[in-house]
């Protein structure tokens, strides 16, 4: 049977916006200014570990590293519930998830999002109405973040899902860099942060789309 992983940040939930300004925001604090090809470049899809060491360097701890990065998520998270009209999920996302629910698809998000966004996004944009604990795969420390093929490649072993017939939808390119290195069967790419002439060139990328109405497209589809 086919399985979907999802990304969550600018994929289910199109934050990036909030997170640039989080960003900028955290920098500025520690005396950093980043521009938006900072941002692009280094900022965009990453787990915070690696952002962070590419600011901050190797000097400071994990446990540093780990206060900085939940810092700059209260920042985010201040943002995000600062403006309730974009607190909500990706167009077409709701509709997806139902049905996938209804028709008992095995579904899992990957992110590389920190405990506490996780919690809030459970409770705040009710991530718990489709996915418990067990389904949500994101940041503890244990693993390298995307793109790294790391967190792909245990969300697979977890919960029994069988590479070749696993679909990825990802935003960004270290995300679908991290799905292409775990050996997904597809990648799925959303939203405009990669390049449409990018994308024709990237293994595993089997289809662009915009949103996610009509997504039961990809339930039957051949993946060759």
């Amino acid at each position: 049977m086919r399985s979907f992983i999802f990304d969550f940040n600018g994929t289910l939930f199109r934050d990036t916006e909030f997170h640039r300004l989080a960003w900028t925001q955290f920098m500025a604090m520690h005396g950093i200014a980043i521009s938006d090809d900072d941002f692009r470049q280094k900022m965009n899809g990453p787990g915070n570990d690696v952002i962070l060491r590419n600011f901050f360097g190797e000097g400071p701890s994990d446990g540093e590293i780990a206060a900085l990065s939940e810092e700059k998520e209260r920042i985010y998270r201040a943002i995000v519930l600062a403006d309730p009209a974009r607190r909500a999920l990706a167009p077409g996302a709701v509709e997806t998830l139902d049905m996938l629910k209804t028709r008992r698809v095995p579904c899992c998000v990957a992110t590389a999002s920190i405990r506490a966004n996780v919690d809030f996004y459970m409770e705040d944009l009710g991530l718990k109405r489709w996915f418990d604990y067990r389904h949500i795969f994101y940041m503890t420390g244990e693993l390298p973040g995307k793109p790294d093929p790391a967190i792909y490649r245990a969300a697979m072993e977890r919960l029994g899902f069988q590479p070749e017939d696993t679909l990825v939808v990802e935003d960004s390119l270290p995300g679908i860099q991290s799905a292409a290195g775990a050996g997904v069967g597809g990648i799925i790419a959303i939203g405009g942060t990669v390049p449409p002439e990018v994308l024709a060139h990237m293994p595993r990328v089997i289809a662009h789309i915009q949103d996610f109405y009509g997504f039961e497209r990809f339930l039957e589809n051949r993946l060759n």
